[in-house]
């Protein structure tokens, strides 16, 4: 699906690009030919093995399980470490032989065995008998063949064994700073990871698993509150709101801090690719409070803004949000670009914060509807697509709300889209206003716009 919307916008910029005369009509043939020719059945092959794979290991499981009286103690024990042990010499051996599908499969292949070996000797010997203890013994066995071997597929494991450890861990009596400790140590391990073996799909689980472990620290350090209550529920919004702020913005920074440094990014680098996928999930979170902040107002004005930061995580996390923003707006004096990034973020987490100062509902409406109009331009400037994405749902999303709560009549709503429209054609006008001043001006810039 990826490589298909990749495909189609680069046919269409083949076709500016042939236009401006950038790229030859004959050198935009070669290019679509060359990406025609990549149906995808080079990469069969390996997608079959690792479905083989998974079948073999329920397979075993299955053998071991039936025959569980018949096979002696030590006899299943030893056989399951000694599989285990064979399958990583084999992933050595094919690694040593340049194969790396081959040894991602094997160390794979003994990640399933150990996973199923603790399933096996659970159901006898009860080590692991809750789900807790054992998605904490899978973690560290995928986690650890992922970062001595790079398998991928044992980093997947890892990490899906980690989130769930996170998600099922609410009722361990334990230290909350231990556990979350140990948190923060398995998402340090998969952000390790997916930096050094860059793949798709260790980012998302890097980035999933991210939020998990900072909704967990909320939850646990939320002191003199009840499980879901609103002051808990307040604090995750605010939160989470801050956090997205983060996302979005820390990588900018770092752009930039790498651009006065006279060193630009390589962004194929896999923190880069984090960076992005970080980026491109903090705004979509980001969009997503502001639309649940208005829609929630009636819940929030009750509260104060003191106790959506009434925790420890949530507190820092503002502080940083706040101070990244302040930086971010020194950085990029010179960088208009970057500084319509960083104006959005901080209207977005005011549109969210607000409801807690001053819970007037015209106010909050028009600051929501600016923030999504801001998100939806940050895109368009960006030419990000998710950007786009986020901020065209959270002005459906907040003017439908408005359309619903606001007005009841015919001639209300007609009023409605009239100033919606208005505004809109106003400040489409002063965006080609000033992208025309921009693209009047001397390009002298250079190596001064910050790639975005």
């Amino acid at each position: 699906m990826l490589d298909y919307l990749y495909h189609k916008r680069l046919k269409q910029d083949l076709e500016q690009w042939v236009e401006a005369g950038w790229v030859s009509s004959s050198g935009a043939g070669q290019i679509l030919s060359n990406i025609e020719k990549g149906d995808g059945s080079s990469r069969l092959p390996m997608a079959l093995a690792g479905i083989g794979v998974v079948c073999v290991a329920l397979a075993l499981a299955a053998f071991v399980a039936a025959n569980w009286d018949g096979i002696p103690r030590m006899v299943k024990l030893t056989g399951i470490f000694l599989l285990v042990l064979a399958s990583h010499g084999l992933a050595a051996f094919c690694a040593s032989k340049g194969r790396r599908e081959l040894a991602d499969l094997a160390t794979a292949f003994a990640s399933l065995t150990f996973i199923v070996g603790l399933a096996l000797v659970g159901q006898i010997f009860h080590l692991p008998s809750d789900w807790v203890g054992g998605t904490f013994l899978v973690c560290l066995g995928g986690l650890a063949a992922a970062l001595l071997t790079g398998s991928r597929a044992s980093l997947i494991i890892g990490a899906i064994a980690a989130i769930s450890w996170q998600i099922s861990r609410a009722e361990l009596p334990s230290d909350p700073l231990t556990v979350n400790m140990i948190g923060i140590a398995f998402l340090a391990a998969v952000v390790f990871h997916a930096v050094k073996h860059p793949f798709i799909l260790s980012r998302w689980l890097a980035t999933a698993l991210l939020l998990i472990s900072f909704g967990r620290v909320i939850t646990d350090f939320a002191t003199g509150t009840d499980m879901y209550s609103d002051e808990q529920w307040l604090m995750l919004i605010t939160g989470f709101a801050c956090l997205a702020v983060l996302m979005v913005q820390v990588p900018a920074i770092i752009d930039m801090a790498i651009k006065w440094a006279s060193s630009y990014p390589q962004r194929r680098l896999g923190h880069w690719l984090l960076m992005s996928s970080l980026q491109n999930t903090g705004l979509l979170i980001l969009a997503l409070m502001v639309v649940l902040s208005l829609m929630g107002v009636d819940e929030l004005e009750d509260h104060t803004l003191l106790e959506g930061f009434a925790s420890t995580p949530t507190m820092t996390v503002g502080i940083l949000a706040l101070a990244t923003t302040v930086l971010g707006a020194l950085l990029s004096f010179k960088t208009s670009k970057a500084l319509v990034l960083f104006g959005a973020a901080f209207l977005a987490l005011c549109a969210v914060l607000l409801p807690l100062l001053l819970p007037d509902i015209i106010l909050l409406s028009a600051l929501a509807l600016g923030a999504s109009i801001a998100l939806v331009m940050l895109g368009t400037l960006y030419r990000n697509a998710v950007w786009s994405l986020g901020g065209y749902g959270a002005l459906a999303a907040v003017s439908l709300w408005l359309l619903y709560e606001t007005v009841g009549s015919l001639l209300g709503q007609a009023l409605f889209f009239l100033v919606a429209g208005v505004v809109l054609l106003v400040i489409a006008f002063i965006a080609m206003k000033f992208m025309r001043r921009q693209a009047a001006k001397p390009d002298q810039r250079g190596g001064q716009e910050v790639r975005s």
